[in-house]
């Protein structure tokens, strides 16, 4: 016993000696450790470091030594993952970059934007999408005001949801068996020949485990073909965009600003001889056989119609209405912008497709005018003389002449408007021109780089104004002319306007405000080609029979409009049968070649359900615009 008490006391003493020398070791480290962390500026640490060694008895150097290998190793998997995935990227993948200010960008984000999986991912950038002037919207989810008559569109836009699509960064995905890795990265670079020296740039990658990159094109032709099955019987608009093109140098870019159904060549008021015309002119031009056929003959491959007439005859009309027969794009070109350079306008007609419509609106007002050759005899043009192109005197100068024959000094008060512009362009310094001239236009048009295989459209007013250069032959190969609506034509529009089969009515419900129209779309086929017509048909509301008692004014033509809804006739107030007979009646109101289209069309919109009405008001309304001509006003008594 005593032995074993003697070896007891020498092995606790033992113990207790080893801990205490422990216990000093380790307070000796942690005061080490904390002396060294304020030298190398983590103070804040030192606490933390104390309160693992001393409280909770665990050795820091072995948490630092654990710490420092779970670095190390992180780094050296990073590195290791790096060099395997870049081997494997140059060997065993294919790769397309596609950069923003190119179509296929907008096609690509289209596609994102309609896929669950991308949508769904944990990385997402927001946009704000709002529909389109064209797009077919549901009336129920229309609200109406406390009347109940009106419709009411202040919370349209909180109604409309967000778009998504992946954000900055790399993503993937499952496209027929294979994966892609999409990898979206934006930077900043400096803009050649921009106001603004740097301007974003965005690049997407598009890879895939792939030697041949055939996958990736079969994607995109893919999302090229998803992308234009739903611009089936649309026209896309296209003006200059602000941006530059590295491929052609300069505002090379055509931004997309409007897509809206295509418009029939019937709804155009024009001879019919003329329009089968142009559609033969631009068909036969089109051919796929044409350009073999101008080459052999070394005739330059390009086609240019003139369209003048009054205002409101219809000749963007018609430009529209061609582009929706042959599926072409139109891109507006509008030559008064001060941005737009000669330069510039060489970019935008190099970077245009095969085939498209060029549309140069108002060619007239641009002033593209060669100046005018100096004077020999030294006469003052702005006091009269001959006219530079017909050689007509001017009034000023036949007011400045004698009987006798002898040339007196004018009054101080005799001149005249053309008088003082033409002194204004003569005081003009020609240094001070911006814009594009005229010589830049027709270098533009045909000049030895232009582009060819477009149709080039121009419309005026006053094609007497225009430069004989710009409409020689081989600029403009077929002029149209458009006048006003003849009695015929008058009647066509009459029956036009109210034929069109309206969208179906809800029946059964005599509440207020339940009963809307909407845009009917009506398919139809034109030398071929796939068209739409576009009826307009206003929302409209009827009221409850003896609910006069409400916080807004009711139109009183509400109530004959809900008489009419139930019938077959499309809410009008006369049986379809009666539409031809009140359509002549009509037309021979109208004064023939005195309105132009434009003018009658606004004067039946405003009564589009009220064929009879517009018959009875059409002599008061004719009589109104008479009178103002007449009286050369622009305010109308009668509309």
């Amino acid at each position: 016993m005593a032995y074993g008490a003697a070896f007891h006391d020498l092995f606790t003493g033992n113990m207790s000696r080893g801990a205490s020398n422990a216990t000093i070791t380790d307070q000796g480290h942690v005061r080490m450790v904390e002396n060294i962390l304020p030298l190398l500026g983590l103070r804040g640490i030192s606490p933390l470091y104390g309160f693992i060694g001393s409280w909770l008895g665990l050795e820091p150097s072995l948490l630092l030594t654990a710490l420092g290998v779970i670095w190390a190793f992180n780094k050296l998997s990073r590195q290791l993952y790096s060099f395997v995935y870049s081997i494997v990227a140059q060997y065993f993948m294919s790769s397309v970059h596609i950069r923003n200010p190119d179509d296929i960008y907008t096609h690509l984000m289209k596609w994102l934007a309609t896929q669950p999986r991308l949508v769904n991912s944990r990385s997402l950038m927001a946009e704000t999408s709002s529909k389109e002037a064209w797009e077919d919207e549901d009336a129920s989810n229309v609200t109406r005001d406390k009347s109940g008559f009106y419709l009411n569109f202040s919370h349209q836009e909180a109604k409309s949801p967000a778009q998504y699509v992946p954000a900055i960064g790399l993503h993937g995905f499952w496209w027929r068996g294979h994966y892609f890795t999409l990898t979206r990265k934006r930077e900043m670079v400096f803009a050649e020949g921009s106001s603004r020296a740097f301007r974003e740039h965005e690049d997407i990658t598009i890879s895939c485990f792939w030697r041949s990159p055939q996958p990736i094109k079969q994607f995109l032709a893919h999302i090229k073909e998803v992308y234009y099955s739903n611009h089936q019987a649309r026209t896309i608009v296209k003006r200059p965009s602000r941006l530059s093109n590295p491929r052609y140098g300069g505002r090379g870019n055509w931004l997309q600003v409007a897509n809206r159904p295509v418009r029939d060549i019937r709804t155009v008021v024009l001879d019919e001889h003329q329009k089968l015309k142009v559609l033969a002119d631009i068909n036969e031009y089109l051919h796929p056989e044409t350009p073999r056929w101008y080459a052999n003959r070394g005739i330059p491959l390009r086609r240019g119609y003139l369209f003048h007439g009054p205002p409101g005859t219809g000749k963007t009309s018609l430009s529209f209405a061609l582009a929706g027969i042959f599926g072409l794009d139109i891109h507006v070109i509008s030559l008064l912008e001060p941005s737009l350079t000669e330069e510039d306008l060489g970019a935008l007609f190099a970077s245009l497709p095969r085939r498209c419509i060029v549309l140069l609106e108002d060619i007239d007002t641009a002033g593209l005018r060669r100046p005018a050759p100096a004077n020999p005899e030294g006469e003052d043009e702005a006091g009269g003389g001959k006219h530079p192109r017909s050689g007509r005197i001017t009034r000023s100068h036949a007011a400045a002449t004698t009987t006798n024959g002898n040339t007196a000094p004018p009054p101080p008060h005799d001149w005249n408007v053309n008088d003082l512009a033409k002194a204004l362009k003569r005081d003009d310094k020609p240094e001070q021109r911006v814009g594009i001239s005229l010589s830049g236009l027709l270098n533009a048009i045909d000049g030895v780089a232009s582009h060819e295989g477009r149709v080039l459209i121009m419309t005026t007013n006053l094609p007497n104004q225009l430069d004989d250069a710009l409409i020689r032959p081989g600029r403009i190969d077929l002029q149209v002319a458009f006048t006003n609506a003849t009695r015929d034509q008058a009647r066509e529009l009459f029956i036009r306007m109210y034929e069109g089969d309206p969208r179906p009515r809800r029946r059964g419900s005599k509440e207020a405000g339940e009963k809307a129209g909407g845009t009917t779309t009506v398919a139809t086929t034109t030398n071929g080609a796939a068209t739409s017509k576009p009826e307009a048909a206003a929302s409209t509301a009827a009221a409850e029979k003896g609910s006069a008692e409400t916080s807004s004014p009711v139109p009183s033509n509400l109530a004959a409009i809900e008489t009419n809804d139930d019938d077959d006739d499309g809410g009008l107030d006369i049986p379809m049968s009666e539409l031809p007979e009140v359509a002549r009646r009509f037309g021979l109101k109208v004064p023939d070649g005195e309105l132009s289209p434009a003018q009658i069309q606004g004067y039946l919109l405003k009564r589009k359900k009220h064929p009879r009405k517009a018959l009875e008001e059409a002599d008061a309304w004719v009589e109104g615009l008479q009178k103002q001509k007449v009286l050369r006003t622009n305010v109308i008594e009668v509309q």
